[in-house]
């Protein structure tokens, strides 16, 4: 990709203690502890990616986050699957800890980078 990603995660402090390793990309990370439902939006407006463990993200927040091209669900997070279909959106699942050797944190990133990856080629 040409441009850099926007990368936020939505409640961070839900998915692991761990450090998160770097992403190998250009891009802008962003980072909350925990978000409010009244703070989606504006959190995700300029985002590219979303990352969520427990946050729900509703049809009306997709309807309004026009540069989102990815949701990344670490959790149990509810996320409008019909709504981001609509809107071309990809919602990915992180697989469990249980059935990887990796770390949650290494995993999401290896996901992360495998997305960004992917949409870089087939552009």
């Amino acid at each position: 990709m040409s441009a850099k990603e926007r990368v936020v995660f939505l409640d961070r402090a839900a998915f692991t203690a761990d450090d998160l390793p770097i992403p190998n990309f250009e891009h802008n990370w962003s980072e909350y502890p925990g978000t409010e439902a009244a703070d989606i939006v504006p959190r995700l407006f300029w985002a590219t990616i979303a990352i969520t463990h427990g946050c729900p993200i509703d049809a009306e927040a997709i309807g309004q986050l026009h540069k989102l091209v990815r949701i990344v669900v670490t959790g149990p997070a509810g996320v409008d699957a019909k709504a981001c279909e609509a809107r071309g959106i990809a919602v990915q699942h992180l697989p469990t800890s249980e059935t990887m050797s990796e770390t949650p944190g290494q995993m999401l990133v290896n996901q992360l980078e495998a997305c960004v990856d992917e949409a870089s080629r087939s552009r």
